[in-house]
């Protein structure tokens, strides 16, 4: 068997895979968000609940942050785990080896291996949800990065011309940068977009199906088409594969590709944009697929 686990913000999510990655059972308990000794006492009970299946031959964590790929040491803004070696620490309290993996580049290799992109040559992974940001996947590998921070598309600066377009004023964002494109087009930073428009406050779910919201979608859309453009002229992927609460939004890859239209270089060809096979999966599938290339099982 093959242990993945899907730390998030609420809730810590753990699968146990067979070796061909065929989930068999899953368990989803409540992050604790209060101290780092809580949650590595959470990561430890998903862990000795995945050993309980019989052998475990490989357990990956997908987690959001950086993870300096030579130090181990990590920075994020939403868990109490800036500074600190996750990797290491929960290795130790359980006595092996758990493989850390940002969780955006684990839902990338996922989709790439065996998911929606699979086949592809160059492929990314975009999630659009409580935050923003994605993976990088060419011929089956994750690209390797010197700071753990390839694939944070979600903190590249808006466009000035969209800024000045629609009169948005700049915030910080959680990176402690300013003018992300988190700020904007993640789940909080939709609402926020939607307030400064309306002057009324929703939730990203009713913005994305209300009438009422149409002009504000149509923003956010034109926002994300930018988006597009900048992964293309960076990662020039012949696939982008979304995920996340607002990724899956229904017909949203026709809507991004218009959006995205006469953005790009002249002559060029937009990727593909489609969503991810696995959904809610992915993080803890790419997590497992990790540990699994990691402990040299053939995958």
């Amino acid at each position: 068997m093959i242990g993945g686990i899907d730390l998030g913000g609420t809730k810590i999510e753990a699968r146990a895979f067979d070796l061909q990655l065929r989930e068999k059972d899953r368990r989803r308990i409540p992050t604790p968000n209060e101290s780092y000794t809580d949650l590595l006492d959470a990561l430890q009970d998903q862990v000795e609940w995945l050993t309980g299946h019989g052998e475990i031959l490989a357990i990956g964590l997908g987690s959001p942050g950086l993870i300096h790929p030579d130090t181990g040491v990590m920075l994020t803004a939403n868990l109490p785990v800036t500074g600190h070696k996750l990797g290491h620490d929960l290795s130790k309290r359980v006595g092996r080896t758990v493989h850390l993996i940002n969780d955006c580049r684990a839902a990338t290799l996922s989709e790439a291996v065996m998911g929606a992109a699979k086949g592809a040559r160059n492929v990314v992974g975009l999630t659009l949800g409580t935050g923003v940001a994605g993976g990088h996947v060419v011929e089956g590998a994750l690209v390797p990065d010197a700071n753990g921070q390839h694939g944070e598309y979600g903190h590249l600066p808006i466009p000035a011309h969209f800024a000045q377009r629609h009169a948005l004023p700049l915030h910080t964002c959680g990176c402690g940068l300013q003018g992300c494109f988190e700020t904007y087009l993640a789940g909080p930073g939709l609402a926020r977009l939607a307030e400064h428009l309306t002057g009324r406050a929703a939730s990203p779910e009713i913005i994305m199906t209300e009438t009422a919201y149409e002009n504000v979608r149509g923003v956010w859309l034109d926002l994300a088409g930018d988006l597009i453009s900048v992964i293309q002229r960076t990662a020039d992927p012949d696939i982008i594969v979304l995920s996340g609460g607002l990724g899956m939004a229904e017909d949203l890859p026709d809507m991004l590709a218009k959006a995205a239209l006469g953005k790009g270089l002249n002559g060029t060809q937009l990727p593909k944009i489609v969503q991810a096979q696995h959904g809610a999966a992915s993080g803890a599938l790419g997590a497992a697929l990790f540990a699994a290339r990691a402990e040299g099982i053939d995958r």
